[in-house]
């Protein structure tokens, strides 16, 4: 069936096809953001329409997502190629308007850009915008993989998700130090991603680690085959406490960047037995 969507794809010229498996073994397509239509889907036999982007089961080691804010922009692209080179299988973009997080960062352009250098990386992209509903599609567009979104940013959490998954992306929740799990909780059943953040966005300050630790761990058990992230000043030193608790995804973005060996710090925040010993989400999975 992958051959033969290849070769209507190679035919009609629609872009290189990337099959993605799911957690219950079914084959999930997405076509450089050209969704699959029913009728192709039935032409082709077992496959689904992609409503959203399926991530897949969860990995046996920790996923390294290096947060672009804090790479050097003056050489954006060589410091990018380190980290991705050097293990980094995700790449986070941290989105503030100035309104819903006090400082502004990028946008779509910067986004787009970094996707025609690096093709296969899966970008994770954190929206901290007002009305986030508004720049779904400029985003999902740019080259966003995985889209999350504050609560506290729209009124219709229910709908943003339910529009990230309709542009083809895979949707997430943040929740801040102060933000309780129940205000997400309506919605995780339709998330792959929760973004459990240490400090405030865009403020800095101390790290809620305790907060965050027992977030991780209630998500954790709620949610056993959610892709739990982790951002705000994640390190080699507080990487094991964090992955012990139920995180498996590692937003790092000054560890990795201000290295010299990329490849080295990667490996150490991969490098937890911690991790391994998590039978809870890894037996399920081998």
């Amino acid at each position: 069936k992958y051959q033969l969507l290849t070769l209507l794809t190679n035919l009609f010229n629609i872009g290189t096809p990337i099959s993605i498996l799911t957690s219950n073994n079914t084959i999930k397509l997405k076509m450089n953001k050209i969704l699959v239509s029913t009728a192709f889907c039935a032409l082709i036999g077992n496959a689904s329409l992609i409503d959203g982007l399926n991530l897949g089961p969860l990995p046996t080691k920790p996923i390294i997502s290096p947060s672009v804010a804090k790479a050097n922009f003056l050489n954006l692209g060589s410091d990018l190629r380190g980290a991705v080179d050097g293990g980094a299988e995700w790449l986070h973009f941290s989105i503030q308007d100035g309104q819903m997080v006090p400082k502004i960062s990028f946008g779509p352009p910067i986004i787009s850009a970094c996707r025609k250098e690096f093709p296969n990386t899966i970008f994770d992209v954190k929206l901290g915008i007002i009305d986030p509903e508004k720049r779904i599609a400029d985003f999902a567009k740019a080259g966003a993989d995985i889209i999350s979104v504050h609560p506290e940013s729209t009124k219709q959490l229910g709908a943003v998700i339910n529009m990230i998954e309709e542009h083809g992306c895979a949707a997430g929740v943040v929740l801040n130090p102060a933000t309780s799990i129940s205000a997400v909780e309506h919605v995780l059943k339709s998330c792959e991603v929760a973004v459990v953040m240490l400090v405030n966005p865009g403020y800095g300050g101390p790290k809620y680690i305790d907060t965050a630790v027992k977030k991780i761990h209630e998500l954790r058990s709620m949610c056993p085959n959610l892709h739990i992230s982790v951002d705000g000043g994640v390190n080699e030193k507080n990487a094991g406490q964090l992955i012990e608790a139920g995180a498996n995804v590692l937003v790092a973005g000054g560890s990795v960047f201000k290295a010299t060996d990329k490849a080295e710090v990667i490996r150490q925040l991969q490098d937890t037995r911690a991790f391994l010993k998590k039978d809870s989400y890894v037996k399920s999975f081998e």
